[in-house]
């Protein structure tokens, strides 16, 4: 069975902050990937950076740079947890009014960039005030976007975050009754390989719990072994490889290469060709 082609994987530009992003989109074609999760920050791609007239060229340019590469965008993530004011869930009125428009102005640039996913992050409340109606306001405001989202023939992916960056999908379990009161076809799970396998759920758990799995990121090496890594399928060896069982043995979804932190901004590259070596490896495997 053929399990893993690099044509299945694409790379987060977050750990390219420090570089141009040209820079960036030369080490990822040069490792042999066709595809890019563009991170929606400065000095890269941030919508508040700019006119609407110098958005609409920057989104042109940077289409331009994909295309010089023989890339293409698999999915937009636009920062919304640390870096800038978004909260969709906000109590305040004009936090969440303006964080919806900011993304829904995203949701107008995942389209314009040639995608058809974007990341979305469910706001978050404070933790000496968890209620019910934050929640609510959270599963309100995405089904505001993904009545736009399925106008304009975009995805929702909605995944498992840190508690330091939200409380409303700390866990499987929060994910799941979040994604459910939803309800929309549009808005799906994504899956964070490395925080699941810190809190012991596996691919299996996901798929059992969602069917599908709208969009998965893996952080390194650790979690691209096939052997070893902690996640076990029924009763099996298991490993990532489980992932392509589906579809005949080919899995058509992506899974991004999303190397986050500071300590990558030094040298991107080192990082990512261990992790392109660590693929090839699995490949040959399959």
């Amino acid at each position: 069975m053929k399990t893993i082609d690099m044509e299945n994987y694409c790379v987060l530009t977050a750990p390219f902050l420090h570089h141009t992003l040209e820079y960036g989109l030369d080490a990822i074609a040069a490792n042999g990937f066709c595809s890019i999760e563009l991170w929606g920050a400065s000095p890269h791609f941030c919508a508040d950076d700019y006119t609407p007239s110098e958005r609409a060229a920057r989104i042109r340019e940077i289409r331009r740079l994909l295309s010089e590469r023989g890339l293409k965008m698999a999915v937009f993530h636009p920062e919304q947890c640390r870096q800038y004011p978004v909260n969709i869930a906000s109590p305040e009125a004009y936090i969440r009014r303006n964080s919806m428009r900011v993304m829904e102005m995203y949701l107008e640039d995942t389209a314009a960039f040639g995608t058809d996913k974007m990341i979305l992050a469910p706001g978050w409340e404070y933790v000496d005030d968890q209620r019910e109606e934050n929640r609510e306001r959270a599963a309100e405001s995405i089904r505001i976007l993904a009545e736009k989202a399925a106008r304009l023939g975009i995805t929702l992916i909605v995944e498992e975050m840190e508690e330091t960056v939200t409380l409303f999908t700390r866990d499987l379990a929060h994910l799941k009754r979040l994604i459910r009161e939803v309800g929309e076809a549009n808005v799906m799970a994504g899956l964070d390989l490395s925080l699941a396998l810190r809190r012991g759920e596996s691919i299996g758990d996901y798929r059992r719990t969602f069917g599908q799995i709208g969009h998965m990121h893996v952080s390194g090496p650790d979690d691209l072994r096939a052997e070893g890594n902690g996640i076990k399928e029924d009763g099996g060896t298991a490993g990532l490889t489980d992932l392509f069982r589906e579809n005949g043995g080919r899995y058509e979804g992506v899974i991004s290469l999303a190397l986050w932190g500071a300590d990558y901004y030094v040298d991107p590259d080192a990082a990512l060709r261990k992790v392109t070596d660590q693929i090839r490896a699995e490949s040959r495997m399959g």
